[in-house]
C-alpha cells in the first residue's frame, strides 16, 4: 500500500508540475497588452482520512493573478488608452456577455461602436455600447479625457465617458482569456474619477528574469522530490527484505 511520505511526495510533484505551467504561461504573455501574471499556491485542501483513521493534513494547488499594474508605455495613438488606478473598463461582446479589461488597444467599428482590439463594444458609464459614427460623421481624431469622456476635438462633440470600474477585490476575477476577466462575485463597483492617459498602453506584470529563477528553483525542488520518493520505495524494500529473512 501507498505510505503517507509517497503521498505527500506525489502531491508535491504534482503541485511543482502545475507551477511550472504557471510560471511557462506567465513567460509566454510576458509581451501581451495588461496580462497579469499567475501565482501559484499551495493551501490546505482539510483533511482526508488514513487507512489508520487519522486525520493527515493534505494540499491543494490553486492560482491567484497577480493584479500589480504594469509597465505603461507610449504609443503616441489616439485610440490607446491605459489606467493608471485600480480600475477596469467594461466591455461586451456580440451576445451581450460582459467582461473586465484593462487591455486598451481600441478602434472604430465598421459600424461606428468603439471597440476593443478583438472586436468586443467598450461600455459608457451607463454601461451602454460608445458609439463615434459612421462614415462622415466618424471622427479622425478623438480626445480621451482623464476622466474617461470622450470627444471630437474638432466639433467638440462628447462621445460618453469610459466605464471604469473599481472593483473591491480584484484579486477575485476569473481570466477568460484574450485580457478579459469575469467577477463570479458580482461585486459592487464605482466609477473612477479620473485615472485615463490616452496614447500609452499598460504591458503585462511578468518580469521574465524573476520568472526564469522561478523555474530553476521549481525544476531543482522537483529533482529533489523524486530522489525523496525514490528513497522512501527503496526503504521499504529493504524493510521487506529483512523482514522476511
Amino acid at each position: 500500500m501507498t505510505s503517507y511520505g509517497e503521498t505527500s511526495l506525489v502531491r508535491s510533484l504534482s503541485f511543482l508540475a502545475e507551477k511550472q505551467a504557471a510560471i511557462a504561461n506567465n513567460l509566454a504573455n510576458v509581451d501581451t497588452t495588461s496580462f497579469k501574471r499567475r501565482l501559484a499556491v499551495a493551501e490546505s485542501a482539510g483533511a482526508f482520512q488514513s487507512m489508520l483513521d487519522k486525520q493527515l493534513t493534505a494540499i491543494s494547488y490553486t492560482e491567484r493573478p497577480d493584479m500589480a499594474r504594469g509597465t505603461i508605455r507610449e504609443t503616441s495613438n489616439d485610440f490607446d488608452v491605459a489606467l493608471d488606478n485600480d480600475a477596469w473598463m467594461r466591455v461586451q461582446d456580440g451576445r451581450g456577455q460582459r467582461f473586465y479589461t484593462r487591455n486598451g488597444q481600441l478602434q472604430i467599428a465598421s459600424d461606428g461602436r468603439l471597440v476593443t482590439k478583438d472586436g468586443m463594444s467598450v461600455l459608457d458609464a451607463g454601461n451602454q455600447p460608445i458609439q463615434l459614427g459612421t462614415g462622415e460623421e466618424a471622427p479622425s481624431k478623438v480626445l480621451i479625457a482623464p476622466n474617461g469622456t470622450v470627444t471630437n476635438p474638432i466639433t467638440g462633440q462628447s462621445f460618453g465617458q469610459l466605464a471604469m470600474h473599481q472593483i473591491p477585490q480584484p484579486e477575485a476575477l476569473v481570466p477568460q482569456g484574450r485580457s478579459l476577466y469575469q467577477d463570479p462575485l458580482n461585486q459592487r463597483t464605482t466609477q473612477a474619477a479620473t485615472g485615463v492617459q490616452q496614447g500609452f498602453l499598460e504591458g503585462s506584470n511578468v518580469d521574465s528574469l524573476q520568472e526564469l529563477v522561478q523555474m530553476i528553483t521549481v525544476e531543482r525542488s522537483f529533482t529533489a522530490t523524486q530522489k525523496a520518493l525514490t528513497g522512501i520505495g527503496r526503504l521499504q524494500e529493504n524493510l521487506i527484505s529483512n523482514i522476511l529473512r
